[in-house]
Parts: C-alpha cells; structure tokens; sequence
C-alpha cells in the first residue's frame, strides 16, 4: 500500500516555483517540515514602445523560466537521492509542468516516486496538502 510514510517528500510545484516538504511524522499523524523551496527565475523584461511582438516573448520568456525551475528542481531532487535524504517521493503539478518532470526523471528518481497527481497544491495549507496526497496515494494503491 503506497502511504505517505516517514521520511517521504512531496513536492508541490506550480508556475511560481516548487516547495519541498518532509514528512517528520507518522503515516498516522503526518508533520510536514518545509526543506527546500525553489522559485522560479524572474523574467522582467520591461517592454519597449511600439513593439507589437512582446506578449507572445513574454509568454515564452515565462515558459522558459519554468523550464529553469524545474532543471533546478531535478537537479535538488536527484542530489537528495544520490544523499540518502529520502527514498520516497510524492509529487503534485499542474499538468504541463507535471510533463516537464516526467521527461526529466532519471531511473534512479523515477523509482522513488509514489506518485504523480496533476493538481496545483501550493495555495493549500499543509494539512489539506497532506489529506489530498493521501487521498491520491489511496486511490492509487
């Protein structure tokens, strides 16, 4: 039965950046300790006038600073493992920067995550975090 067990990570991820948690309790009784958080890298190019072209840049230059945050993401996350900090992982992104981490997770990552659910948590206190992976983790059992 997959659970959010000690020692379990779940990451939280949306455009904005990325929020590393740890669970220091219990399946039970879950306490999430914040360890890392990742933000993603500013884009604030102001405009130039008369420039017709510069929402579409915008739009890409967001895209592209999410793409930053979730190499940067990866790259913790793969560090952590290679460490031992954790062996298990439990991931929720909305689903285009899901699909980003899918196509960047090595083997060795891959085989740590419990599961990947397609919502944006990070607006959601901790213990409504907690509830909806377990929740997920169930169903996915």
């Amino acid at each position: 039965m997959t659970m959010i067990t000690r020692g379990c990570w779940i990451v939280v991820v949306d455009g904005a950046g990325a929020v590393i948690l740890e669970n220091a309790g219990t399946v039970a009784t879950p306490d999430l300790r914040l360890i890392d958080r990742i933000e993603t890298p500013r884009c604030d190019t102001p405009p130039e006038p008369g420039d017709g072209n510069r929402p579409a840049e915008a739009s890409d230059r967001a895209r592209l600073a999410e793409t930053a945050m979730v190499a940067m993401l990866m790259t913790r996350l793969s560090f952590a493992v290679r460490q031992s900090r954790t062996s298990r992982l439990a991931i929720a992104a909305p689903p285009h920067l899901l699909e980003a981490i899918r196509t960047r997770l090595d083997h060795n990552l891959r085989s740590r995550v419990a599961i990947m659910l397609p919502k944006t948590l990070t607006q959601h206190p901790l213990d409504k975090i907690v509830s909806v992976m377990a929740e997920a983790m169930e169903r996915a059992a």
